[in-house]
């Protein structure tokens, strides 16, 4: 496999993980699991699993920057995310929410134009340019109102810059050497750190319904396989490629809630799914032709 095809296999996969993530935690929900719970169950069962698997390989403990690179990744592209999302979720239509999301791809893009991580083209702009279109008019079909007081938008709206942030902190500071697995390991446990202190804060620490323990385990079994494959695409497929992991994940998300929860959606919605499979398409031709 090429490299360009395996970046392109590793991205399907992690959008893959995303949208069974976002069926999951909807499922959850209905039986009772708060957002922020579900999300602590999925990173600490992950970096309980991954680092039991390490432990095998006789690597047991991770070395200091590793794990120092690991508790700052966690904070800032898992925890802060997930709550400053999950805690303006209950004051802002879910238009808010759902369009968070769609601002990290073209943020990484500026940012590592900037800091010199990629190099920006044209084509690839028109392409992130276009799938950004798409989200954005996803977000409305899927939108009953933007309804929201206005600090509770702003704080939904500065999830997207903490995740464009974690992307080139990732990015920049990947301790040499590391391999995927280490750093899943890490940026696991940091962000259920993060996210356990939060938990404690808000009084969210309570025992699930058997049903809800089922959906957190889930959650663990299907956060342990997507974390090596998350810093797997990092690694092959560059950071901008990697940020757009949230726009293939909407779209399979679409797919898999008509084929396994038995959702329907209106013509618009599979409009915006297309415009974002064509944007997608054109940034990854434009890249591979850019070299």
């Amino acid at each position: 496999m090429t490299p360009s095809a395996k970046a392109t296999a590793l991205l399907v996969l992690n959008g893959a993980v995303i949208a069974t993530n976002t069926m999951l935690a909807r499922q959850a929900a209905g039986a009772g699991v708060a957002p922020l719970l579900y999300a602590f169950a999925s990173a600490a069962g992950a970096a309980l699993a991954l680092g039991a698997f390490r432990a095998t390989r006789g690597r047991a403990s991770l070395p200091s920057r590793v794990a120092r690179y690991g508790a700052i990744a966690g904070l800032i592209s898992v925890a802060v995310p997930q709550a400053l999302i999950y805690s303006a979720s209950a004051y802002v239509g879910a238009g808010i929410a759902s369009l968070a999301y769609a601002f990290p791809t073209p943020l990484t893009f500026v940012l590592a134009a900037l800091v010199g991580l990629e190099r920006a083209t044209l084509g690839r702009a028109v392409g992130i340019g276009i799938a950004f279109c798409g989200a954005v008019l996803l977000a409305l079909s899927r939108a009953t109102s933007f309804a929201g007081e206005g600090v509770w938008v702003m704080l939904a709206m500065l999830a997207p810059l903490a995740i464009a942030g974690g992307n080139i902190y990732r990015q920049l500071r990947w301790p040499k050497g590391a391999e995927p697995l280490d750093l899943a390991v890490a940026m696991s446990a940091g962000g259920a750190l993060w996210l356990l202190l939060a938990l404690i804060a808000t009084g969210g620490l309570s025992i699930p319904s058997p049903a809800g323990a089922g959906y957190l385990l889930l959650a663990a079994l299907v956060a342990t396989g997507g974390n090596v494959i998350y810093f797997e695409l990092q690694r092959a497929g560059g950071i901008v490629s990697f940020s757009q992991i949230g726009y293939v994940g909407a779209v399979l998300g679409l797919l898999g809630g008509v084929a396994l929860l038995g959702e329907r959606y209106a013509p618009l919605t599979w409009i915006a799914a297309g415009i974002i499979a064509v944007g997608i398409a054109v940034a990854e031709v434009m890249k591979r032709r850019a070299g």
